[in-house]
């Protein structure tokens, strides 16, 4: 995140926009990184066929899984970039904005994920693969993302709106879609 700002000089309104776009493509790297090893580590040494062949609700399994990525990835990011972004610009009426947004859309980044990492399982190429499935599916919550941390804002509750709205559906269904997921990868 320190490169960001540092390639585009003194004007800070410029560091401002720089350092929510930095802060937003980090809070994206950290996840894609992160992702690639959610359910490797556990369908490599067979745990999940245990899970399976024990009964064990793979429902809890993939809301401990996601918790714990979004624990490991996405609680360090919104805990740290009010800070990047005051050290960055120099302003610090945007912070409420960039915490609430990430705090809504880390989850989603994790939930949006957790289905598309389940389904490279086995995969040979599964790093750059997983990549480029999900940056599609995470381009409207950046954009959300950014739009709701803008100061310039007048309208600032539509994206968290519209960020609530996509976590308390994707809450509910991409952990339930990840079960089939898996279900199908190891039967």
């Amino acid at each position: 995140m320190i490169i960001f700002p540092l390639a585009f000089g003194n004007n800070q309104y410029l560091e401002l926009n720089v350092s929510i776009s930095a802060i937003w493509i980090s809070t994206l790297f950290a996840n894609l990184i992160a992702l690639d090893h959610m359910y490797k580590e556990d369908y490599d040494d067979g745990t999940l066929l245990y899970y399976i062949v024990n009964r064990v609700p793979l429902v809890t399994i993939v809301y401990a899984k996601c918790l714990s990525h979004w624990l490991f990835s996405g609680l360090p990011i919104i805990l740290i970039a009010p800070l990047c972004s005051y050290i960055f610009s120099g302003y610090n009426e945007n912070n409420l904005n960039l915490f609430i947004s990430l705090t809504l859309a880390t989850p989603i980044f994790t939930l949006i994920g957790s289905p598309i990492a389940a389904l490279m399982l086995g995969s040979s190429s599964r790093g750059a693969a997983l990549t480029f499935i999900t940056l599609p599916f995470y381009l409207p919550i950046i954009i959300f993302g950014v739009m709701g941390t803008n100061i310039n804002n007048s309208n600032i509750n539509a994206e968290f709106y519209l960020l609530l709205a996509i976590l308390s559906i994707g809450i509910i269904f991409f952990p339930m879609i990840t079960v089939k997921i898996l279900k199908g990868m190891i039967n």
